[in-house]
């Protein structure tokens, strides 16, 4: 995957850079770059992947230990 197409109301409004899926939260996850306006925690949107739209929604942190609390270990 990489240099998907993301949508908001059927607009194009950027491109995941790449994502796999995360077996450790158990969810498809991606890295992508949206247009400044649309970059809100929460904010739902839609990612083309092999032609099929698929939900998306801006996080702020990683989904997986967003303290780092592992990290420091």
């Amino acid at each position: 995957m990489g240099n998907n197409p993301i949508y908001e109301n059927n607009t194009l409004v950027g491109r995941a850079t790449g994502g796999d899926f995360g077996f450790r939260i158990g969810k498809s996850i991606a890295l992508g770059m949206v247009k400044p306006e649309l970059s809100n925690v929460g904010q739902k949107l839609k990612i083309d992947i092999l032609g099929t739209l698929f939900d998306a929604t801006i996080l702020d942190e990683s989904p997986y230990d967003p303290e780092n609390k592992l990290l420091k270990a």
